[in-house]
């Protein structure tokens, strides 16, 4: 009877490893990717602003265009750069508007801008065989992960107009390619715009309005996109 009541017992306290054993041999779930590229291809009127106050106009913030009245474009890309365009993605909890918030996020570099590939016949190539594997349903990066999405901003455009003002437009393109892999399931590829009434400052005072301004109207851009262009 003893000898039983030892059997059972050690049998009982094996029930715990036996279980632990089978959870661990369980594979594990696929980590999804979501893997983004912010732009550096900035589209505006090629204007000087605050001519009037001299050079240093209103960027005296601005270390790399101190000598000189920036643009519309040097503006947006010392206010609105790469990292700044991240940091109102996740103010935005971009991933769970996207339906991807559970995905690890890969960072990527800006894809080539148009002035590069004007000067670069290679990075011309680049641009098309990019395009190329947009329209054809291809990963723009190596990954091999089953479970796969893309988001690019693709362009920011500050536009103005005698009759609509003054308007901050971002170009997205967004490939879901699902929990597979295998082909793009969910997709928005499209622009959307956000009216600017600060940016870009008449003078330097107002130069914290209109940071602040512009990063909201892109903001205000990518949650736009989403509901409009994404399906």
């Amino acid at each position: 009877m003893k000898s039983m009541l030892r059997l059972l017992a050690t049998a009982m306290l094996a029930l715990p490893v036996a279980a632990q054993a089978q959870e661990a041999a369980a594979p594990a779930a696929p980590v999804c990717e979501l893997h983004v590229w912010p732009t550096e291809t900035y589209i505006g009127i090629n204007m000087g602003l605050l001519s009037g106050l001299g050079p240093i106009g209103a960027v005296a913030d601005m270390e790399a265009h101190k000598d000189r009245v920036a643009t519309v474009k040097d503006l947006m890309k010392g206010w609105l750069g790469p990292d700044i365009q991240m940091e109102e993605l996740v103010k935005a909890d971009y991933k769970t508007r996207l339906g991807v918030a559970g995905h690890q996020v890969i960072m990527h570099p800006a894809l080539p801008t148009p002035e590069e590939a004007k000067a670069d016949p290679a990075i011309a190539a680049q641009r098309k065989q990019i395009a190329a594997q947009i329209k054809g349903g291809q990963r723009l990066s190596d990954s091999k992960a089953a479970c796969y999405a893309e988001l690019m901003v693709d362009y920011i455009f500050y536009f103005k107009a005698m009759m609509y003002g003054s308007n901050l437009f971002t170009n997205w393109i967004f490939r879901d390619f699902g929990p597979t892999g295998a082909k793009v399931v969910r997709m928005g590829n499209g622009q959307v715009k956000n009216p600017l009434e600060q940016f870009p400052p008449k003078t330097p005072d107002l130069i914290p309005a209109a940071k602040a301004e512009l990063r909201d109207a892109y903001a205000k851009d990518f949650a736009e996109y989403v509901a409009k262009k994404v399906k």
